[in-house]
């Protein structure tokens, strides 16, 4: 091929235009189609650069369309429906899970169970519930589609994602009546020893306090454990959530005879409140299944379902301060991705 300008022409063309008359007349068709191709090319790079355009637009439609964690998010219709068992998950709770997760006031399981059997009615999902010891529970749950629902306090993690705050619960302090202690803030435990749940992380008042060594600490891995330290007079306070500080609740959990019960003194006064949430490993699928849980809590929060629901477990003797506040938020979130 030779050069026309910026064309390339057949190799024949030197040919025709020597004078062999059946070149010639491939001389006139060629440049028929070269003059063509001249007055049509300014038209076709403008339709090649308005499909470039338009492919860009939708691009970035699509890439608006993902969520602010990094994970496109997909239409709930049938065409998109994924089957029960594609999305099964287990649901892992701490074995001496706080009581609203227990059989109190004759209902199964507790109210953050009633709820996210809900959860997962509404979305289709096949749920489970496991009940482990902490320190398993907290190993377990980044294996697969575990979840856990758990009080992680204030601690950061780039392999889970939390949920928006579901409840608070409140952590009091027990002691022996003999002792007449009187515990309402953190500096009433100066220079006393003080038994806390295994994992359980201080925030406040009484973190500072910790940092500063005005008082130590003994962890204990059960409720059952952290009495009976305290019992046998091996420590002074303990820190326990407000849901085990009544007597179904000892009675239940730890196993307390009356005797051992009417020994204790439960100060009403809480010392630090958590947040309860739903914890699962960051994945694509769970980050989409925690925006589905979290604008389910938001709907059932403002139609004010989930009041009713948690006052189905408040009597007058299990008053376990649970109850939804103002403050959770889904400001709470805390969302990382691997």
């Amino acid at each position: 091929m030779a050069r026309i300008g910026k064309l390339r022409a057949p190799i024949w063309l030197p040919l025709a235009l020597a004078g062999d008359p059946e070149m010639k007349n491939r001389v006139h068709l060629t440049s028929h189609i070269l003059s063509v191709w001249q007055s049509i090319r300014p038209s076709l790079f403008r339709m090649a650069c308005a499909g470039l355009v338009i492919a860009v637009a939708i691009t970035g439609f699509g890439a608006g369309a993902k969520a602010s964690d990094g994970y496109p998010d997909v239409a709930p219709n049938a065409a998109n429906a994924t089957s029960a068992d594609d999305l099964h998950l287990t649901v892992l709770a701490d074995q001496e899970f706080y009581p609203q997760s227990y059989q109190l006031n004759g209902h199964a399981n507790g109210a953050l169970y009633d709820l996210l059997r809900d959860f997962s009615k509404f979305q289709q999902i096949d749920m489970s519930f496991q009940q482990l010891p902490l320190k398993r529970a907290l190993e377990n749950s980044g294996n697969n589609r575990a979840g856990f629902i758990g009080i992680p306090g204030n601690t950061a993690s780039n392999t889970v994602i939390f949920s928006d705050g579901i409840s608070t619960t409140s952590l009091l302090a027990l002691t022996l009546k003999q002792r007449d202690l009187n515990i309402t803030t953190a500096a009433d435990l100066d220079g006393l020893q003080v038994s806390i749940a295994r994992g359980l992380e201080l925030h406040g008042p009484l973190a500072r306090h910790l940092r500063d060594g005005r008082f130590d600490i003994t962890r204990f891995n059960s409720i059952r454990q952290s009495i009976a330290l305290l019992l046998a007079g091996r420590v002074d306070v303990a820190l326990i959530y407000c849901g085990y500080a009544q007597k179904a609740s000892l009675k239940q959990i730890a196993h307390l005879t009356d005797d051992e019960i009417a020994a204790l003194s439960i100060h009403p006064t809480s010392l630090m409140n958590t947040i309860n949430r739903l914890i699962l490993p960051a994945t694509p699928d769970n980050a989409r299944l925690m925006r589905h849980f979290n604008s389910y809590l938001a709907r059932q929060r403002s139609s004010g379902a989930l009041e009713k629901l948690y006052a189905q477990y408040l009597t007058n003797e299990n008053t376990i301060e649970m109850v939804l506040s103002d403050t959770l938020t889904p400001s709470d979130t805390k969302t990382s991705t691997p």
